[in-house]
């Protein structure tokens, strides 16, 4: 169980911004945001106390998964091994909405269209090779700043098991209390956030706003009318 998950997904469930944590723990948000990210391995008894009171539960609490942590499915739980007898790949949403924030979703890259599609196996290996059905999940894009690679309504599907960059390929994150849907790629001491839409500029993340940059997972494939891999 990695801690800053915890901490980060219990002020989630709060509403609460990494500033509002930050102010209730008496730090700046960039200590709260290594945190989250598990820069930040150690951890002093009366802080761990602090970010309990912040996130009104007992410091066991923070050392406790939820119980939507690695499971997708209810049935995925008797079979978390995919392919022994269960009868479907089920791929649920990626809840981002949550991950972003209360009230931060809206200009985002994503939105909730959907909240699950079942392949049957074959279909499933072919898809999504060895991977198992809580490292996959969906969402649906919107805008076009992808386009002409990922068009406004396609299908994403994500491999969440990656939640730090992996190499270039298109990607879902987070930047400050925004989801975007953007392709990546390092150069020299930086990230490269680009869209494949020329329309819109490219940006960068670097040492000076990493704090503020975390992945959701990596793009495996999209699909409209057809399927299209990139990675």
């Amino acid at each position: 169980m990695n801690i800053g998950n915890r901490i980060r997904e219990l002020r989630l469930e709060k509403g609460m911004k990494i500033s509002d944590l930050a102010e209730a723990v008496g730090i700046d948000g960039a200590n709260v945001s290594r945190v989250e990210t598990g820069k930040q391995k150690s951890f002093t008894e009366q802080s761990l106390s602090k970010y309990a009171t912040a996130l009104g539960v007992s410091v066991a609490e923070l050392f406790t998964p939820s119980p939507n942590e690695t499971t997708v499915c209810k049935s995925s739980g008797k079979n978390p091994a995919y392919g022994e007898g269960d009868p479907v790949f089920r791929v649920e949403l990626l809840d981002v909405s949550a991950s972003a924030g209360m009230g931060h979703i809206q200009g985002c890259d994503v939105v909730d269209v959907i909240r699950s599609i079942e392949y049957n196996n074959e279909r499933a290996a072919a898809l999504f090779g060895g991977r198992t059905p809580d490292t996959v999940k969906v969402i649906n894009v919107r805008g076009d700043s992808m386009a002409d690679t990922i068009e406004p309504g396609d299908l994403i599907f994500v491999d969440i098991s990656i939640n730090e960059f992996d190499g270039d390929g298109i990607y879902v994150f987070g930047f400050d209390d925004k989801i975007y849907v953007k392709r990546l790629q390092m150069i020299p001491d930086k990230i490269l956030v680009i869209s494949d839409n020329p329309k819109y500029r490219e940006w960068s993340v670097d040492k000076s706003n990493e704090d503020r940059f975390y992945v959701f997972g990596k793009v495996m494939i999209s699909q409209s009318q057809s399927v299209k891999r990139h990675g």
